[in-house]
């Protein structure tokens, strides 16, 4: 028992040590003193473990998709959908990404919702549609802000039928490490359904 007062005493303000691999990196790839954060999975591990930045082999985004005229279609969706999710990436080299889709021409009172979600890690991504709506994660009515590491965009746009949308992913400038970081990997849901 003395021992073990005595080594309490001796240690002061001792602190556990932070294993490697047990926190997700936080904004602009911060993470616990002497960890540096993993470019493949965001992960904080020890400087000597750490790899750069890479897009992955899970990736469903099809280039050239740079510009609206050149936007890879979503295909198949019905006037109440299931879920479709593409998993983009924007590295360095490409700072935005275009989907477009159409309302079948059957539809009534037709809602589109669509979300992207994506490590906090990296540079944010701004979320749009035809131009003009911003998404926000005050958007959809359900809780967006995951504890898992990630940032969520929302936006819920009332659609007509037989209409032609455009959504754009693209890297906001925030958040990029001072341009050490102007790079990140997304997931892009879009659902049509009732309002």
């Amino acid at each position: 028992m003395r021992a073990a007062i005595l080594a309490l005493a001796l240690c002061g303000a001792c602190t556990p040590d932070i294993v490697a691999g047990a926190y997700l990196c936080g904004p602009e790839q911060s993470c616990p003193d002497g960890q540096v954060c993993n470019g493949p999975d965001n992960i904080c591990v020890l400087p000597g473990a750490a790899l750069p930045f890479e897009c992955g082999d899970k990736i469903t985004e099809v280039e050239p998709n740079n510009a609206s005229t050149a936007a890879q279609p979503i295909p198949n969706l019905a006037c109440v959908s299931p879920l479709v999710q593409v998993k983009g990436c924007t590295p360095t080299s490409d700072t935005e990404d275009w989907f477009v889709f159409d309302v079948p021409a059957q539809c009534t009172a037709t809602e589109a919702t669509i979300r992207l979600s994506f490590p906090l890690a990296f540079e944010q991504l701004s979320l749009g549609l035809d131009g003009t709506a911003t998404g926000t994660v005050a958007a959809c009515g359900v809780n967006l802000a995951p504890d898992d590491g990630t940032d969520v965009l929302c936006l819920e746009q009332a659609v007509t039928a037989g209409s032609k949308h455009a959504v754009r992913v693209a890297r906001s400038g925030v958040g990029n490490c001072g341009g050490e970081c102007g790079f990140n990997r997304y997931t892009l849901s879009l659902q049509l359904g009732t309002p």
